[in-house]
């Protein structure tokens, strides 16, 4: 079934509902979210390493749902590897649009970054072109009540693009930096990414840089603060998990499907992560490079 005519499904449900005079428990809309009453303030979502059709993305998927009836959020971020196992367009509805229907229909936005799993067909075009994904493009920038979000393709670096728009403007209050391969993961699998923590990091410290989010290992990790900038891991959105090593850098690893909430407040970030069932399991405050 095709996301337009679930989305016309949906809204002939509620009106049927509501003609009936039932009263029926329903997920805030964007417009409840604590950013739109508040512009000091903006909570949103990160996931990463998903899109597998799978029984932990559908869980995972359903924890999003009724997390938001009390932690509202308008937007979705992910750290890559949406579509496994090629980023093609036949299982957009099975691995992307059917699992997160409850979050779409409710107007959530989502904005992708690409992984390596979503450029083996068409180098992403697939991707880039279906609008429900969010990409401006393969490297642009999301701007949400003070927050920026540097949203990176880094299947191949744009050093020159990444130097030009990490340039802050007025009222950029944070500034996070979003996409798929690690600079720094603990694991055992990937790890970090060979060459970025040396091409990468100096350029995050000088640019007043506050939060970097990854993915691609299958796990959930964060740094200790370096220089003030925490580097989180976060690929458990739905595939098989990875292994945690051991790393001097390291503040947490967890084996853990998984998604992470961030509240983006006046003066320090909030962030959590939250599995398919069961408490939140990690949670960390930073002010990142103020």
């Amino acid at each position: 079934m095709h996301r337009a005519l679930v989305f016309a499904v949906a809204i002939l449900t509620a009106l049927s509902t509501f003609a009936g005079g039932v009263a029926a428990a329903s997920l805030p809309s964007i417009g409840d979210s604590a950013s739109a009453a508040d512009p000091g303030y903006f909570n949103f979502a990160v996931i990463g390493d998903f899109g597998t059709g799978g029984d932990e993305q559908a869980a995972v998927a359903q924890r999003m749902c009724k997390w938001r009836a009390n932690h509202p959020f308008g937007d979705v971020f992910t750290t890559g590897d949406n579509i496994y196992d090629s980023g093609e367009e036949k299982y957009f509805e099975s691995r992307f649009w059917k699992p997160y229907a409850c979050l779409l229909d409710a107007g959530v936005k989502w904005h992708a970054t690409l992984g390596n799993h979503d450029i083996i067909a068409n180098d992403g075009r697939d991707e880039l072109n279906e609008p429900t994904f969010g990409m401006k493009a393969r490297n642009f920038v999301v701007r949400r009540n003070g927050v920026r979000f540097v949203m990176v393709d880094s299947n191949a670096l744009r050093m020159g693009w990444i130097r030009r728009h990490l340039r802050s403007k007025p009222g950029d209050r944070w500034t996070i930096v979003v996409f798929h391969h690690p600079v720094f993961s603990p694991s055992t699998a990937h790890g970090s990414t060979p060459g970025l923590r040396k091409l990468l990091s100096p350029l995050f410290r000088r640019r007043g840089v506050d939060l970097v989010l990854n993915g691609h290992d299958h796990l959930y990790s964060v740094t200790k603060p370096l220089k003030k900038i925490r580097y989180l891991v976060t690929g458990g959105g739905g595939r098989g998990l990875y292994p945690c090593g051991k790393a001097g850098f390291s503040a947490v690893c967890v084996e853990r499907n998984h998604f992470v909430y961030v509240h983006a407040g006046r003066t320090r970030l909030r962030v959590r992560a939250v599995p398919a069932k069961g408490r939140v399991f990690h949670r960390f405050r930073t002010r990142g490079r103020a």
